[in-house]
């Protein structure tokens, strides 16, 4: 596994203060108390997160490799309020329609940005991103996406090739894809059409990759790119996640290479990227949250 590489921490004994936050914090165990004072006794399961310095009142502990800024609010209080937060996370949509202009750089690095703070197990940060914002390389991995829903598609209106799927994947995703057969037909008529209902005419296409046989990957790989999805609605851009395009990449070897994935590596998230041409004016409800209380 790629690993975000650093030295464990030092702890400056004079100015500890031995209130133990270090050590409550630290995922690895790496901090024990030592008559009073807090002490590195297991460095190497250090995995340079930076809690611990992070959370030092007087600045004890040292950790080279690791950076620490200094709050803007002391740390105070949470950087933005529930209320502005819920509305972000209501006001952000799905967005389908984009115009022609392209995306800066600039404006792509602060997507980014906001992507490498996102929490990956074991601080691991092996999220890995492919950008593409070439017209002629979206349209070839449009071609490419294409083709393999053609061929899955293409079984599931036998019976044979029904049964076959429903032995490698279940009954259900059998049941799923014969469903979906009409949506399939009247997609490949937009297409016909110079219509796009696969990426949108989007300007910007964006995938994450990372290793397979790591079990947090799934989880990292997603939650960064819902960071920045986040990050670009707040620049004015609209974003729309694709599970088929991930999916496709993971079906197809082919892809895989042309995008430069390593062989051991998966595509676990993908989305579009664009400035909107169109502006939603209503928030929309959603299901209550299905939670489960087992102390009730």
């Amino acid at each position: 596994m790629e690993k975000h590489e650093t030295n464990p921490p030092v702890v400056v004994r004079e100015d500890c203060i031995g209130c133990e936050q270090c050590v409550a914090v630290c995922p690895s165990f790496v901090l024990d108390m030592t008559k009073g004072k807090s002490e590195v006794v297991r460095g190497h399961w250090c995995i340079g997160c930076g809690h611990c310095g992070a959370v030092c009142p007087t600045g004890a502990i040292l950790h080279e490799g690791v950076c620490f800024d200094t709050h803007p609010q002391k740390g105070e209080v949470p950087a933005i309020s529930p209320e502005a937060l819920g509305l972000l996370l209501r006001e952000r949509r799905s967005v389908r329609n984009y115009t022609t202009d392209s995306v800066p750089e600039g404006v792509l690095k602060k997507i980014f940005d906001a992507g490498r703070y996102a929490p990956t197990g074991t601080n691991s940060q092996n999220v890995h991103y492919v950008v593409l914002n070439s017209p002629d390389r979206i349209e070839e991995l449009h071609r490419m996406t294409i083709h393999v829903y053609d061929k899955i598609f293409s079984r599931a209106r036998g019976r044979l090739g029904l049964l076959l799927i429903s032995l490698i994947a279940g009954r259900k995703t059998a049941a799923y894809l014969r469903s979906s057969l009409p949506k399939v037909e009247y997609a490949n008529e937009l297409m016909k059409q110079g219509k796009d209902p696969l990426f949108y005419h989007a300007p910007v296409v964006i995938l994450t990759h990372a290793e397979s046989w790591d079990p947090c990957s799934s989880f990292n790989c997603s939650v960064a790119l819902y960071h920045c999805s986040l990050m670009a609605h707040t620049l004015g851009l609209g974003c729309c996640f694709n599970g088929f395009l991930s999916n496709a990449v993971n079906h197809a070897s082919k892809i895989k290479r042309w995008l430069d994935i390593p062989p051991d590596h998966n595509c676990y998230s993908a989305m579009t990227l664009g400035y909107p041409n169109v502006k939603y004016l209503r928030l929309v409800h959603r299901d209550p949250p299905k939670v489960q209380n087992t102390c009730a």
